[in-house]
């Protein structure tokens, strides 16, 4: 079994602070940044660019790491449009089926609610990649630290060598327990397999202020017109998340639009670990 580690990246990144969030919920009841204040900001969309290779060669393979439904739409639609595109095979991890949403219906089951939202994904990965590898390794929904080890292991597997292969994953910052858990499992799988890894935050578009985040680290992909209406599309597949009444979610739906419009802009930001010499020539 893979062992989790912490590295100088990990203790260089500072915490969101105290109110550190447990529910995807609070965090979108309380999130303090607003998408006008990160697209001000001189270094968004303007840090060098991510390309799809590793080590000078090309990828042939993306492997998208996801906590949740949804987040590989948000973080990565853009990347795995572009990446599928290109003609690079395309997985995606889904570590949980999100079945613990505050946000249900209180008549719905947890397996109702996490059928729907494996269903309301693959919808969302036909527009984004039709020809895609799904992988749902049924992690505990809201405990994924629990289960770290184990995913960590699964990741190392399915990645084996790893050399032409980008791997896109929650931040290990992020500042949801999920999120943060499959960041540092794929950190892990990633150094064991030789493969590039990439990290997209969620949540810290709306928890983190704009000066907060390591800009030296992050990578930009720029998305085409038809790319982020393949992205948009694929936000919209989960219905459950982002319409007001649908799944029992009430008036006002887990990602209303302010959060959305973190992820309706021409660009993706992702941030990597630097390594030795890059660290050198920053």
């Amino acid at each position: 079994m893979a062992a989790t580690s912490t590295t100088s990246y990990d203790a260089a990144v500072p915490s969101p602070g105290s109110d550190v969030v447990d529910d995807v919920g609070d965090a979108h009841a309380i999130g303090r940044s607003a998408a006008s204040q990160w697209l001000d900001h001189p270094s968004y969309g303007a840090t060098r660019r991510l390309d799809l290779t590793h080590r000078e060669r090309a990828c042939s393979r993306l492997v998208v790491v996801a906590a949740h439904p949804d987040d590989e739409s948000l973080g990565a639609g853009g990347l795995i449009a572009t990446a599928a595109a290109a003609e690079l095979s395309v997985y995606v991890v889904l570590l949980t089926a999100g079945e613990a949403s505050p946000f249900a219906s209180p008549s719905s089951t947890r397996h109702a609610l996490a059928t729907l939202r494996l269903a309301e994904m693959e919808n969302a990965l036909a527009r984004l990649a039709p020809e895609n590898y799904l992988v749902f390794l049924g992690a505990p929904d809201g405990e994924v630290t629990t289960a770290e080890d184990q995913v960590a292991a699964s990741l190392t597997e399915l990645l084996g060598d790893g050399r032409r292969t980008l791997v896109a994953a929650p931040w290990r910052h992020d500042g949801h327990p999920d999120h943060d858990a499959a960041g540092r499992a794929a950190a892990t799988a990633a150094r064991a397999s030789g493969a590039r890894l990439v990290e997209y935050p969620l949540l810290a578009w709306t928890y983190r202020s704009p000066d907060e985040l390591p800009w030296q680290d992050v990578r930009c992909l720029a998305l085409s017109p038809e790319r982020q209406e393949q992205k948009a599309a694929a936000i919209r597949s989960h219905v459950s998340q982002v319409r007001a009444g649908a799944g029992g979610s009430g008036s006002t739906p887990p990602l209303p639009g302010r959060v959305l419009a973190h992820f309706h802009t021409p660009f993706e930001h992702f941030l990597e670990e630097p390594t030795t010499d890059q660290a050198s020539q920053e």
